[in-house]
């Protein structure tokens, strides 16, 4: 039975895999999945959360990678993925403060503090920056009076 962490991953990584090139999501895309959750399972019975952060690092390092060089002239993607990663950088930064001053960590207080102090903020973020650019991208700079 996969916890909490493994599962919110596992959804998350499914949704990431849209940033991939058409091509390579629809000949691997399960396959990506099946294997991201393999290893997100070996991670937590290695390591636990240290093990599920070291999978979501080499997992992070392939988006920058493979995934996003093929999103690079895409606005919907691209600005709010940079919303997305600005705000989860420094709510993760905010919450290793935290924890830096806690001695002992229950990984469901833990998965809870990834999934409603990192996550969510930094979806809402991303949420808010797709819809202002799917907005802004019916409008020419004229219209908006922005030069």
């Amino acid at each position: 039975m996969m916890n909490r962490l493994v599962l919110r991953s596992a959804w998350l990584y499914e949704r990431l895999l849209l940033l991939y090139p058409d091509d390579l999501r629809r000949d691997f895309g399960p396959e990506m999945a099946l294997a991201f959750v393999d290893d997100l399972e070996e991670g937590w019975r290695e390591a636990r959360v240290a093990g599920v952060l070291q999978v979501w690092w080499w997992t992070l390092r392939e988006l920058l990678t493979v995934a996003l060089p093929s999103q690079r002239s895409n606005p919907s993607v691209l600005v709010p993925l940079l919303s997305f990663v600005l705000a989860a950088v420094v709510q993760g930064a905010e919450l290793c403060v935290v924890l830096h001053h806690v001695t002992r960590v229950d990984s469901t207080l833990l998965s809870n503090a990834i999934g409603f102090d990192v996550l969510l903020p930094s979806s809402l973020n991303a949420l808010v920056a797709l819809v202002v650019t799917r907005v802004l991208a019916n409008y020419s700079i004229t219209a908006l009076q922005l030069d």
